[in-house]
């Protein structure tokens, strides 16, 4: 009995649940042929297909299929449902999601506007339907760095959400999860940590402890105590995620790889490379697994590992993750994706530590111009490759053209952030180490002493950075002769670090 359009739906997404692909693909042409063969071009079976299709084509990372597909879908739904249909709407959040996956998030806000205003007019009163689509289109800003326009989102959102008579409603723990990113990224870590707490008190409350939910949040308020440098508190959260993942999820969910991930990030800055590489290698299994090796998640995986062996000084093991990386990035994701810019800086950092300069810069440039395409020329995307130009022009003894790179970097940071973000005073300890190679003293005195007015704001949180800036502090003042001010710094420098020597003891 040959199967029916109904019977091979069913069938594709059940492959898709469990993750096979190739055969989901398979029984989805053969459920369009037959869905076109009995029903004609414009039919309700026709859309579903196509957009199961789109689905399947994201998965497997041939982007352009998908949006092609997905657009088809999209037409064959305005034709049968009409252009305000939820119908419409389903299939363009796919279309979103796959922008979203791709960074491009330019293509994705207008139409994620069109679900926004297709899901307003049918929520029905429903509190619930439209916090999800606030947060998604938040997502979009944010990724644009518009982080007024995602807060005003995320709080209609949870307006609506604490109007509504259950009290902490588990939809509010993924807003109050964006909303403390947009804190983290305006340097309120206490905002910040606050919704954290109070979403892991919901899902707690609501789905329990062991949910991967709740494990996200986790995540989230590691890296916060990441930012302030408690590193002690954020490692058990990280594993008590990976934890959970691996109880609850699939055994290669890309999910667990993402954690392993940060922990490893996590272990890579404080220099226990030893226990960062076999969590990545791991992860680096894991998604190879869920998705294949030409996976733009693999060649972030692959990249991070490379980061590893450029510090760890093996620059030949780094080199062939990097070129694979890069050439996955390439192929996925296209020449001009910030991924791609991504590979591109890492590869510069290796040609300079070889003393091929000249190659290094021009890498660093295409990077540059990739995120200034992609972002525009006063996002904070472009300063890290600001901040490596200069550093080879310094080596070059091109003080000039470093000299214009920091200053460029600091003043996209203060167009963002306005002037009292901790990157800013990055921008200036920068700045400064510049000054104090060509001897401008009083210079470098001042933005040191910038610097460490923006960080002294919030202190506890910054403590670190500020060692590193009386650190700088202590030797400018030893070369200018002022022994008592290098002496007073040096002693601050100890005090703050102390705790770090004594835990190490």
């Amino acid at each position: 009995m040959s199967e029916s359009w109904e019977m091979l739906n069913q069938k594709v997404i059940e492959l898709m649940q469990e993750g096979q692909l190739q055969e989901a693909m398979v029984a989805a042409h053969k459920a369009l042929d037959i869905a076109v063969k009995e029903n004609g071009e414009e039919h309700q079976s026709v859309a579903v297909t196509l957009n199961n299709l789109g689905e399947l084509y994201h998965m497997m990372a041939d982007y352009k299929e998908a949006e092609r597909i997905l657009f088809k879908s999209v037409k064959v739904s305005e034709a049968v449902h009409g252009k305000s249909s939820l119908e419409v709407a389903d299939t363009l959040v796919n279309l979103v999601e796959m922008y979203m996956t791709e960074q491009r998030f330019a293509d994705a806000e207008p139409e994620m506007k069109r679900v926004t205003a297709i899901y307003e007019e049918h929520h029905g009163g429903n509190p619930s339907l439209l916090p999800p689509v606030f947060n998604t289109l938040a997502a979009i800003f944010l990724g644009q760095g518009k982080a007024e326009s995602a807060k005003v989102e995320l709080l209609k959102a949870q307006k609506l959400l604490e109007n509504d008579q259950e009290d902490d409603n588990p939809g509010l723990g993924p807003i109050l999860k964006s909303l403390a990113v947009i804190d983290r990224h305006d340097g309120d870590m206490e905002a910040a940590e606050k919704k954290l707490r109070r979403a892991l008190v919901i899902y707690e409350n609501s789905i329990g402890p062991m949910h991967p939910e709740f494990a996200g949040i986790l995540t989230h308020l590691s890296e916060i105590y990441l930012a302030k440098g408690l590193l002690g508190a954020a490692e058990p959260l990280l594993k008590q995620a990976i934890d959970i993942y691996k109880n609850t999820l699939p055994e290669d969910h890309p999910e667990t790889g993402s954690a392993m991930d940060r922990l490893a990030a996590m272990y890579a800055a404080t220099g226990q490379t030893e226990k960062a590489e076999p969590l990545l290698l791991e992860a680096v299994k894991i998604y190879i697994s869920a998705v294949g090796e030409k996976h733009p998640i693999v060649a972030e995986a692959q990249n991070s590992l490379a980061e590893i062996y450029i510090n760890s000084g093996r620059d030949n093991d780094a080199m062939v993750l990097l070129e694979k990386s890069y050439a996955t990035r390439e192929e996925s994701l296209g020449a001009k994706h910030p991924a791609v810019a991504q590979s591109l800086n890492n590869l510069a950092v290796i040609y300079n530590k070889r003393g091929d300069r000249a190659m290094a810069l021009k890498q660093h440039k295409r990077a540059l111009d990739i995120r200034q395409e992609t972002f525009g020329a006063e996002h904070p995307a472009i300063t890290q490759s600001l901040e490596n130009m200069a550093a080879i022009y310094r080596e070059q003894g091109k003080h000039g053209e470093a000299e214009e790179m920091l200053k460029r970097s600091l003043s996209v940071w203060e167009k963002a952030h306005g002037e009292e973000h901790p990157a800013i005073a990055q921008s200036y300890h920068n700045l400064a180490t510049l000054y104090v190679d060509v001897e401008q003293y009083q210079d470098a005195e001042q933005a040191l002493l910038t610097a460490r007015k923006i960080l002294e704001k919030n202190e506890g949180t910054n403590s670190m950075h500020l060692a590193t800036v009386f650190e700088t502090l202590s030797g400018l003042y030893h070369k200018m002769g002022k022994l008592p001010e290098s002496k007073e710094y040096a002693a601050r420098v100890h005090k703050i670090r102390k705790p770090e020597h004594m835990m190490r003891q």
